[in-house]
C-alpha cells in the first residue's frame, strides 16, 4: 500500500510540473473602449533606454521581438508615430511556506521571482491610452532564460491589435 500510495503522489507531482511548465506566462491585455486601430499605421518608441536596473542588451532584444510582431501586424516604425509605445519591465519576490506531517511540525520555505513585461500604447496625437499588455512569469533573476523572455513577448504581442496596414508588405 505505500508504494501505491507514494506512485500516486509523484503521478500528481509530475502532472502539476506539467501543467505549470505548459501554462507559460500569464498574458493579460486591454484595449481602451471604442478605439479602433484601423486608423494606426506607424509606432515610435517612448523609452529608448532600458526602465531602470534592466540589462540593456536584454531590452534591445525585446525591442526587437516587438517590432517584429508589430510588422507582421501591419505596423511600420516612424517618428513620430501614430501610436507611442511603452516598455516596463520589474519584478517581484514572494516567499511561501509550506507545512506538513504530524500536527504541521515541518516546514518548507519556497523563494520565487515573477517577473512582468508590460508593453502600453497610447494615441501619440491625444496622449490617451488605447492598449495595455502584460506577461507575468516565474523566472531566475540570477539567469535569465532568453528562450523564455522571447516566447512571453512573442505570445503577449500576438493579442496586439492589427493596424490599418495590415496584410501590406512594409520595407522596414
Amino acid at each position: 500500500m505505500p508504494r501505491r500510495l507514494f506512485l500516486t503522489c509523484a503521478a500528481g507531482f509530475v502532472s502539476i510540473a506539467v501543467l505549470a511548465y505548459a501554462g507559460g506566462p500569464d498574458i493579460s491585455t486591454m484595449s481602451a473602449p471604442g478605439v479602433s486601430f484601423a486608423g494606426y499605421k506607424t509606432y515610435t518608441w517612448v523609452n529608448q533606454e532600458p526602465p531602470g536596473g534592466m540589462n540593456p542588451v536584454e531590452f534591445q532584444r525585446i525591442q526587437a521581438v516587438i517590432a517584429a510582431s508589430l510588422a507582421q501586424r501591419g505596423y511600420a516604425h516612424a517618428e513620430p508615430g501614430d501610436l507611442s509605445l511603452i516598455i516596463s519591465a520589474g519584478a517581484h519576490q514572494q516567499t511561501e511556506f509550506q507545512s506538513w506531517g504530524w500536527m504541521g511540525r515541518q516546514m518548507d520555505v519556497y523563494q520565487t521571482t515573477t517577473g512582468r513585461l508590460s508593453v502600453d500604447a497610447f494615441d501619440t496625437k491625444t496622449r490617451q491610452a488605447v492598449w495595455h499588455g502584460q506577461a507575468a512569469e516565474t523566472i531566475n533573476p540570477e539567469k535569465p532564460n532568453l528562450k523564455k523572455i522571447d516566447a512571453a513577448v512573442t505570445k503577449l504581442m500576438d493579442r496586439f491589435p492589427a493596424g490599418g496596414t495590415a496584410g501590406a508588405t512594409s520595407t522596414h
